[in-house]
């Protein structure tokens, strides 16, 4: 299947963003809201708080998407060459779930590849069905997702942080929370501080490991609450692939533009509600985000189309191609920075720092996977599960042989 270029730049323009949310992670010690500002300039606030607006779910949004207009491209590839779609294409997902496994216990602990292989076994499923009931399924997810999200989360957060709350239910992880902190993402960033990462930060690597293994299912919950979300943005990429979004005749531009006007236009404003008022805050990861995803794949179409910053896109098109390593060496790279069985950055925590931690990071990436490419057709982590994946396409095509 030959691949697209102006793919590999959106992919890679995801990897690079979802970095942008990810070190602060690092850099924070576990959490990746500002607790105390009193030792930072105004200036570094701001565009902490800009950088935040950018990036938090909105590259994750993206990556998600591009998953499914990659799986529809192989799904109409099997159909092409008379392969068996679900029973192959669940041996990919099976080795990616167990990659996802080895990531999150060795490396990070807010892995994502284990979520994208469960929806990817659902979708795989989905997707051979009808245009109808592949409707009928993005409206339950949709509809399961902001349940969950407005109601679990944005009012859960408004009644449990009540004084009734705290004395009805003083054991709720929110009741010990001062009543004056008028930041919700703040309230958040503190149960995690005191319930989930308080010291992975200072722990060595195996005692991280231990700890993750020990707190698999919470340290695991983003993961399993992000499914429905992915279910329905897989499935929008299927669709946004089958409504002719790759072809550069006139309905294809149309629809390309259409995702940019909605995605910005929609997607800007909503984003920025968090600025007003914190109670918006609850939502701006994983309801609002992904509206500004599509309006970022829009932006990505249109400058490939212009012929705009071309060296740029080349550069940023190598990540994507080998996005699976970068998205891997780039949370070994930030914990080695970061924690304390490497450099302990962490211990000193500057918002100054962690930006240009990013940056550097992203040079990195974008270095390494130039000059592995001039010599290799697809990245380390790529060529091992191209091989270990194609085993059994390999051995249906000799049995029909």
């Amino acid at each position: 299947m030959e691949r697209i270029k102006l793919l590999d730049v959106a992919r890679g323009l995801a990897i690079i963003g979802t970095l942008g949310t990810n070190i602060w992670i690092f850099g924070s010690a576990g959490y990746s809201v500002d607790l105390d500002e009193t030792d930072i300039s105004r200036i570094g606030s701001y565009i902490s708080k800009f950088s935040d607006y950018l990036t938090n779910g909105k590259f994750l949004g993206l990556l998600t998407i591009m998953f499914g207009i990659g799986m529809q491209l192989k799904y109409a590839s099997f159909q092409n060459r008379g392969l068996p779609w679900f029973k192959l294409y669940l041996w990919s997902m099976i080795l990616l779930f167990l990659d996802g496994v080895l990531h999150f216990i060795f490396v990070f602990e807010f892995d994502v590849l284990m979520s994208y292989s469960l929806t990817g076994i659902l979708v795989a499923f989905i997707i051979q069905r009808s245009e109808r009931v592949m409707k009928i399924c993005m409206f339950i997810a949709a509809s399961i997702h902001l349940f969950h999200q407005v109601v679990e989360g944005f009012l859960m957060d408004k009644i449990m942080t009540t004084q009734l709350a705290r004395t009805l239910f003083p054991n709720n992880p929110y009741a010990n929370i001062s009543a004056n902190r008028s930041s919700i993402a703040e309230q958040a960033a503190l149960v995690r501080q005191e319930n989930q990462l308080l010291e992975i930060a200072g722990f060595s690597w195996w005692e991280q490991v231990v700890y993750r293994l020990e707190h698999f299912w919470v340290l695991r919950s983003e993961a399993i609450m992000i499914l429905p979300m992915n279910v329905f943005l897989f499935l929008l990429g299927v669709f946004l692939v089958r409504k002719g979004l790759l072809k550069m005749d006139e309905h294809g531009i149309r629809l390309q533009n259409r995702l940019l006007w909605i995605g910005l236009g929609i997607g800007i404003p909503l984003n920025a509600l968090s600025f007003f008022s914190t109670q918006f805050v609850v939502l701006d990861r994983y309801v609002f985000a992904p509206v500004l995803s599509l309006g970022y794949l829009g932006l990505v179409f249109l400058i490939a189309r212009h012929q705009k910053f071309v060296k740029t896109q080349h550069y940023i098109s190598n990540v994507g191609k080998m996005a699976l390593t970068c998205y891997i060496a780039q949370n070994i790279i930030a914990s080695f920075l970061f924690y304390n069985w490497g450099l302990g950055l962490s211990n000193h925590y500057s918002q100054p720092l962690i930006h240009a931690s990013w940056l550097g990071i992203t040079l990195f990436m974008i270095v390494f996977s130039t000059l592995w490419l001039r010599k290799y057709k697809q990245g380390p982590v790529e060529t091992i599960w191209r091989k270990l994946g194609n085993i059994p396409v390999k051995r249906h095509l000799q049995k029909l042989t």
